[in-house]
């Protein structure tokens, strides 16, 4: 599989992605090649793409916040507009500082049940340079990757009575503070404003819709639902199976029995 998003970064936001809340903390840079998202005493900030998708693959380019951004929380997820019983797929990035390294925090809803969170540490500073991050979402498999790794793997278990989104879903992206993520922490507005930083906003690889539920998007004429995007290749089960290993800060299978937890 191909995850390199840098062909993509001459795409300007405005193409695809409008302000969603706290405007005045968005800033357009390199000719709205780049966003940069604040986070202040005041307000956090977000965008959203304009237009819905039933399946594809979706890429970003994020450079997370500095200094102690330990209870910041910095996103790039998928949702639909269905309120309580809403579709949902985060990447959700847990602030850092000099006792703990930045949190990469993945998070699945069904028909408005979440519970699946996995959270991983990541390897690199992702406070130094732009990191690609990956969807890949069809009708039998989501998985969420990290530059080239694949970090998390939801197989589509409706068959054996688990759940699976459904639902065309919205990209969005935001910068927020909560104290969940901080195991309880105030955070420390003395190194504030604490800015991410947004490329790669082209979508090409994606079946855009306004249909709720959308058999179309699972159609074979989109090459993300060819065979071999329903299971991760030998390469790519190695590099998952290492960053499991080496890397897995929490994952709710171990504390619930679920047929997307099996295998």
């Amino acid at each position: 599989m191909h995850v390199n998003g840098t062909q993509d970064d001459n795409v300007p936001f405005e193409q695809n992605y409008a302000p969603l809340w706290g405007q005045e903390n968005i800033r357009l840079l390199n000719q709205s090649r780049e966003v940069q998202l604040t986070l202040d005493q005041h307000s956090g900030c977000g965008f959203q793409s304009s237009q819905k998708y039933g399946s594809g693959w979706f890429n970003i380019r994020i450079k997370l916040p500095q200094k102690d951004s330990t209870t910041v929380i910095t996103t790039f997820y998928f949702i639909s507009d269905s309120g309580a019983t809403r579709d949902e797929i985060d990447f959700e990035f847990l602030g850092s500082n000099k006792q703990r390294p930045y949190l990469l925090h993945t998070n699945i809803y069904t028909k408005g049940q979440g519970g699946r969170e996995q959270r991983i540490i990541l390897w690199f500073d992702p406070t130094a340079d732009f990191h690609n991050y990956t969807l890949l979402w069809n009708q039998q498999q989501i998985v969420f990757f990290v530059d080239d790794t694949p970090i998390r793997v939801f197989k589509n278990t409706t068959s054996k009575g688990g759940s699976f989104p459904t639902q065309t879903l919205r990209i969005m992206a935001t910068i927020w503070t909560s104290t969940w993520a901080s195991g309880g922490l105030p955070v420390k507005w003395s190194d504030a404003p604490f800015e991410a930083h947004y490329k790669g906003f082209g979508i090409n690889n994606a079946c855009q819709t306004q249909n709720t539920y959308d058999q179309e998007c699972y159609s074979s004429k989109y090459w993300w639902n060819a065979d071999k995007y329903q299971k991760l290749n030998p390469l790519q089960q190695q590099a998952y199976n290492n960053v499991r290993k080496k890397y897995l800060n929490y994952d709710y299978c171990t504390k619930i029995q679920s047929p997307e937890c099996q295998g």
